[in-house]
């Protein structure tokens, strides 16, 4: 059961990783970009981004205060259900973490 899990979450990151990034970023076609200090990305429930341009002075007290650091890969997924799911980094069945394996079949 877990298997099937972590393949189902797999085959719909890989499949929905797209739809769910920013249309100028694909437009470009780019496959990852790399944020700079200050921006925020935002992932609605919808499956609706946004990405806000770096502010020119300093972040938000209160914003950094209730942020947390990523330590690991967050994958999101659109479900049939039309919800938007979150899975941390997980290792598969073969051994390799789910964000290596991905990112190394995006960039083939």
């Amino acid at each position: 059961m877990k298997l099937a899990l972590i393949g189902l979450a797999a085959l719909l990151a890989a499949s929905t990783l797209p739809a769910v990034a920013m249309d100028s970023m694909m437009a470009a076609g780019n496959k990852s970009m790399m944020m700079k200090p200050g921006e925020v990305m935002m992932m609605m429930p919808t499956g609706e981004t946004m990405m806000v341009p770096a502010m020119s002075g300093p972040m938000d007290p209160g914003m950094m205060k209730a942020a947390t650091v990523m330590d690991d890969c967050v994958m999101m997924m659109m479900g049939k259900d039309h919800k938007m799911y979150m899975v941390h980094d997980m290792k598969m069945a073969n051994g390799k973490m789910a964000c290596a394996a991905m990112t190394s079949m995006m960039k083939k």
